[in-house]
């Protein structure tokens, strides 16, 4: 007898249109089995045919997993932690399981947005720290077994993971590209020194320019907040006053870059020839900006993958890691002319450290 117009189609139902077990029509549809082969196919194609959606919430109910991590992103979310979000998103779909995502501003509210997913019984958090604000410290009440893996940012705890981008080689990067197209006075504006990556790129740029005899001026070094106007303002008072000026500029993000780069059309001054910008972060606004900004692009890829890697594999026995992924400098417009008294007109590109 076939089912009525009006009833719902069983994982029974399921199991018998492929020819398999319901015990394996549960595992292809959750994601526990992952070949993707001919019995694979036929569970999908038999749970498409009948309309068939598995209640995984429900499921999550009855067993000791969730199949849900939660994603904590601190502080404005820009274009990296939007980039974090959806290649997690995306790879956590492929797998059947699902995303939980808080947006806090402030230690507190980060602590408290752990406990509510902990106590949600999701299987590990991935926290996103601010780019202007270290995390205080990990909530001291948080299950043992709970696997919390911090992107980027001051370590949250000795009993944290982390994963995130070397920040000291992407300034080596910066600067030693930089000294290849013949710079020989850099500038740099940073972000305030109020958080462990901002403090580590500025150590790194003193210790390179000092070594390469190219120590910029005192004034040519500028801390504050991340905006086109800073940049703006900052490199006009640099270029404006008829002393000496530098013939590099390195930015602490894009829309500094790019207030840098008005000024320069506002003052005459051409780029790359007359002066370099270069910058982290890179955006879809370096690809659009006249001239293209070379910047840092974090491997945004490789560190979700072993983010991931470390949530899963966390157990009783798995001691916290510490992964520095390797950096990319694409190397644009801004910054790519051919080197004085050589032959090398070599193509602007992508370079890893």
């Amino acid at each position: 007898m076939g089912r009525s117009a009006d009833s719902q189609p069983s994982i029974a139902n399921v199991a018998a249109l492929a020819g398999v077990s319901t015990a394996t029509v549960s595992r292809v549809l959750s994601g526990h089995r992952r070949k993707n082969d001919d019995i694979s196919r036929r569970v999908h194609a038999a749970a498409e045919k009948l309309n068939y959606s598995a209640n995984f919430a429900a499921s999550a109910l009855r067993s000791d997993r969730s199949r849900t991590l939660g994603l904590v992103l601190c502080g404005a979310t820009g274009s990296v932690a939007g980039s974090i979000l959806d290649l997690l998103s995306r790879r956590l779909t492929g797998q059947h399981r699902y995303l939980m995502v808080a947006s806090v501003d402030g230690n507190q509210a980060l602590e408290a947005a752990m406990r509510s997913m902990a106590a949600r019984r999701t299987e590990g958090v991935i926290v996103v720290p601010s780019l202007d604000e270290d995390p205080s410290g990990m909530p001291v009440d948080l299950p043992a077994e709970l696997p919390v893996v911090q992107v980027g940012g001051k370590p949250l705890s000795y009993h944290t993971s982390w994963v995130g981008m070397d920040q000291a080689a992407s300034m080596r990067l910066i600067i030693a590209h930089l000294a290849e197209q013949n710079a020989h006075a850099v500038a740099y504006l940073s972000r305030e020194l109020n958080t462990s990556a901002a403090t580590e790129l500025f150590s790194t740029f003193s210790t390179l320019t000092n070594t390469l005899g190219i120590t910029p001026e005192p004034d040519w070094v500028q801390f504050g907040p991340c905006s086109m106007r800073r940049g703006h303002d900052n490199v006009m008072a640099m270029l404006a006053d008829g002393s000496s000026h530098p013939d590099a500029i390195i930015c602490g993000d894009d829309s500094l870059a790019l207030g840098a780069l008005m000024a320069c059309r506002e003052l005459g001054i051409q780029v790359p020839d007359q002066l370099k910008v270069a910058t982290f972060v890179d955006s879809p606004a370096c690809l659009i900006s006249s001239p293209t900004l070379t910047a840092v692009r974090p491997p945004l890829e490789d560190i979700v993958r072993e983010a991931l890697r470390l949530v899963d594999a966390k157990g009783p026995s798995i001691l916290p890691s510490h992964v520095a992924l390797p950096p990319q400098l694409q190397c644009r417009e801004s910054t790519w002319s051919p080197r004085i008294g050589s032959s090398d007109m070599t193509s602007p590109g992508t370079f890893t450290y």
